[in-house]
């Protein structure tokens, strides 16, 4: 996966989120903020509501680029690969961000499954390489600030990163994305692309996002 997660699953928090993906061809910055199913197979987490040939793009740090899955009611699996053969079914873990790019308008997913920490307890996710890009997205249901969250609740907090770390929002309307630094001697603790002071980048539920730390880092989810 994009990242290295100690992720701590609730036995009695079920939750859903709806995640519009309103226009055919436009590429969408997701991410499953549930554990669905066994393995979070895109199989059991989309079942048979994507159109067909609608993409899925799933990065990988490692290797430095994304992996191209087709959604296929034909194949056996429901997915093919680039080249339109049949493939497993690609899995998409909470943490994970992915690019959807639906092949139908007006295409709202409906997630539901559990939520992927206990209250009063944090996920630790581990972005060891420095440089490298990571996928990620936070591992609860969240909608605000990455700045907010603590080891026991509020969301993510990426304020502890290295400085000059990097994060990148994406937009699927303007189709390209916004870069934020970290940076501690800034009143806000972030600057935008021209170093100047900003606000913290905010994200909704369900959006993944990238983060390439300036040094070998980590950064916590509470609930």
């Amino acid at each position: 996966i994009s990242s290295q997660a100690q992720l701590v699953y609730s036995q009695n928090i079920v939750g859903y989120a709806n995640i519009p993906t309103p226009t055919s061809g436009s590429q969408y910055l997701i991410a499953v903020p549930f554990q669905v199913g066994v393995s979070n197979g895109a199989n059991e987490v989309f079942g048979s509501t994507l159109p067909d040939f609608s993409t899925l793009l799933i990065w990988s740090t490692a290797a430095n680029t994304y992996s191209l899955y087709y959604a296929d009611s034909g194949s056996p699996s429901g997915w093919d690969d680039g080249n339109f053969a049949p493939v497993s079914s690609p899995v998409l873990p909470v943490g994970q961000g992915f690019f959807l790019s639906p092949a139908g308008d007006k295409l709202t997913n409906t997630f539901v499954g559990t939520i992927a920490v206990s209250v009063g307890t944090s996920n630790v996710m581990s972005l060891p390489t420095a440089g490298a890009q990571y996928l990620v997205s936070s591992v609860v249901p969240y909608a605000g600030s990455l700045a907010d969250g603590s080891d026991s609740g509020g969301g993510p907090n990426l304020n502890g990163l290295p400085d000059f770390s990097t994060v990148l929002i994406w937009s699927p309307t303007a189709n390209n994305y916004t870069l934020y630094y970290t940076d501690s001697s800034s009143p806000t603790l972030w600057d935008d692309g021209n170093f100047g002071p900003i606000d913290a980048p905010t994200v909704s539920v369900g959006e993944g996002f990238f983060v390439s730390p300036s040094a070998s880092a980590a950064w916590t989810t509470g609930l």
